[in-house]
């Protein structure tokens, strides 16, 4: 029998063991090959028309799963080889020499490998079409999408994922080289030390948790990036402090309970978890770091697509705005217009802004200064702003008592980082002369549509009048139009008289004077679709690797654990017993790092909503949901396989 044969019987024999780990290769290889072939998809790649966007996001998601999927097939693979390390002290034993022993680790590796491989390209090959659907339909196409095997992804794949199991399996050969005969025996039965700990270090952990919070959620302003990284690295200490020493002074503190702890097998629950905190801390903090991370990045991600029909609404409330300034180009866009009834006119306001120099109160709340910042203002009438509300159907009407006051519009205001603008002097200047105006009310959205007149004031009649020059005018010409989700073909006749006024105009730019709904549209639906359906998979992955890595400590744990477990099914305590104090002990490790993760992703998402605009709520509802969901998963699986393990001895 050759050692290839050795290597696949054994293989076989401990595939129960290898499940997890097999299914959460193949899930990895799977995912991957997904991106990777959406990536080369020429459907896909017709569809959106702008390639090197698509493709440059799926390529850096498909970077990231390979290196996390190397971290986690490493760990992975270390867990089993410590797993075997009697076994191949046994083989050692029995005068199998170290070079054939360490060919047959190497062999079990890459079989594993060549068979997660072949799975996971299969059934990548087989959902490829249904992801491919799924990522149209969520960037807002519709396409008949039909099935291929991409053979650019596939090589891909097989030559990422070889080199990984190949450095794991080198890895696995060099084993019997590092130890000596008789570590590898007490490989198993290597006891961990109760850990110790003290109150200071237990205390200084909440300490840094909270400082950290407190810095990122007060630590607003100029110094707001450098803020959020001391509160990185100061949360993440604080997070494995909290594991190695809180956590542990904890359990200890809870065996004063006299009542409770010699309640049942409490005591030797509580024993044991006080026995393996240790080990486990590292793991556990690593992984309430890596859930935050994922929620975050889930929540911020999924509450673009979430809120963006709302948002965009609000941020393009006109369906075009030429701001050129030149009313035979007004009519040549509508005479266009005309030609598509079905994106018929249905309103359109002609608008003089003043233009003007002057300068904006400061209102970051970082700074205490009354200085003002020079600024370009754009100024209009209170009835001119009646007839713009009209045409966007908004119900509040402003009324200004006098002519020192203004209503500001400002679409960059942020609550979380801005103080309010109410009761605050704004000063504009023409001619030399200056003048100010008290700010009685200021709302945080565009007037007309985004990047067009961005800090607006709204003055009387008589005022607006009296600053009214030629020279000064920003004219525009904006259009509400019927069908604005569906006017493609409008928006590309009007794109094209746009690009042949520019050759003639003398404008170096047309960036921030024509303004279009449907572009703005399509294009952030395709960049939300794209984020939402990369960062889902990521996560899953994340979610898959963490769950699995969870399950092999655990299990790990169980096969040192049995004699411990017969001699206590010897004293007299059943079978039923035994899973209620394993399903507690598990479900501590389990939900502590999950609670952690929560948390710390609330805390991240409370400023980023604020300064992102974006309703986090139901989104951050919803992954937290899904993936603790999916994590409990993990959680049954693993007390199913931890009471097997035990009982079986």
């Amino acid at each position: 029998m050759t050692l290839f044969n050795i290597a696949i019987k054994n293989v076989k024999r401990n595939f129960y063991n290898y499940f997890i780990y097999f299914v959460s290769m193949v899930f990895s290889i799977m995912i991957y090959y997904t991106f990777t072939s959406i990536q080369y998809n020429d459907q896909v790649i017709k569809l959106v028309s702008t390639s090197r966007k698509i493709g440059g996001g799926l390529e850096e998601a498909s970077i990231v799963i390979a290196i996390f999927s190397a971290i986690f097939i490493w760990y992975s693979n270390s867990f089993f080889t410590r797993k075997r390390k009697k076994e191949i002290g046994l083989y050692s034993l029995m005068g199998v020499r170290k070079k054939q022993i360490g060919r047959m680790l190497f062999y079990e590796n890459i079989v594993m490998g060549i068979l997660a491989l072949g799975a996971g390209i299969f059934l990548g090959s087989l959902l490829s079409k249904v992801f491919v659907m799924l990522l149209v339909t969520l960037m807002g196409f519709s396409a008949n999408i039909k099935f291929t095997i991409i053979p650019e992804a596939i090589v891909n794949t097989l030559i990422t994922f070889a080199i990984l199991f190949s450095i794991t399996s080198i890895h696995g050969y060099t084993i019997i080289y590092r130890f000596k005969l008789i570590d590898l025996f007490k490989a198993e039965s290597k006891g961990e030390k109760e850990p110790k700990t003290s109150i200071i270090t237990a205390i200084l952990s909440l300490i840094l948790i909270v400082g950290g919070y407190t810095l990122y959620l007060n630590g607003l302003g100029e110094n707001f990036h450098i803020n959020v990284l001391i509160t990185l690295i100061v949360v993440v200490l604080g997070t494995y402090l909290f594991f190695s020493s809180f956590v542990v002074f904890i359990i200890k503190f809870s065996k004063n309970n006299k009542r409770r702890y010699y309640k049942g097998i409490n005591m030797i629950g509580i024993s044991h978890l006080l026995y393996r905190i240790k080990g486990n801390a590292r793991t556990l903090a690593t992984i309430a770091v890596l859930s935050a991370t994922t929620l975050t990045a889930m929540g911020v991600t999924s509450s673009f697509y979430y809120d963006f029909q709302t948002k965009l609404d609000a941020r393009y409330p006109f369906t075009y705005i030429n701001a050129l300034n030149d009313r035979s180009l007004d009519e040549k866009i509508e005479d266009i217009m005309n030609k598509y009834p079905k994106n018929k006119i249905l309103d359109s306001v002609d608008i003089e802004f003043l233009k003007l120099e002057g300068k904006l109160p400061s209102v970051f709340k970082e700074k205490n200064s009354k200085s003002f910042k020079p600024d370009t203002i754009y100024i209009i009438s209170e009835s001119k702003f009646n007839e713009i509300a009209k045409a966007r159907g908004l119900t509040e009407k402003i009324n200004l008592t006098n002519s020192n006051e203004t209503v500001l519009f400002d679409q960059f205001y942020r609550e979380r980082f801005m103080e309010s603008y109410t009761g605050k002097n704004v000063e504009i200047n023409l001619n030399d002369a200056k003048k100010q105006f008290k700010i009685i009310d200021f709302k945080s959205y565009s007037l007309v549509n985004e990047y067009i007149a961005t800090e607006t004031l709204v003055v009387k009649d008589e005022i607006y009048s009296k600053y009214y020059n030629h020279k000064n005018i920003f004219r525009i010409k904006a259009y509400m139009n019927d069908n604005k989700k569906d006017s493609d073909e409008l928006t590309k006749e009007l794109k094209k008289v746009i690009s042949e006024y520019k050759k003639d105009s003398k404008e170096k730019t047309l960036f921030f004077q024509f303004s279009s709904y449907y572009e703005s549209y399509k294009g952030g639906l395709m960049q939300s679709g794209l984020l939402i359906f990369t960062s889902g998979f990521l996560g899953l992955v994340f979610l898959v690797a963490t769950g699995s890595i969870i399950f092999f400590k655990q299990l790990s744990e169980a096969n040192n654990d049995k004699e411990r477990y017969t001699i206590i099914k010897k004293i007299g305590v059943n079978k039923k017993e035994i899973r209620a104090s394993i399903a507690k002990q598990i479900l501590f490790v389990f939900l502590l790092p999950l609670i952690v993760g929560i948390v710390h992703s609330l805390v991240a998402v409370s400023i980023l909503g604020d300064a992102l605009k974006l309703n986090l709520t139901i989104p951050i509802g919803i992954s937290v949901g899904a993936y603790t969901l999916i994590y409990m998963v993990y959680y049954v699986l693993t007390v199913n396989s931890y009471t097997k393990t035990v009982n079986s001895y």
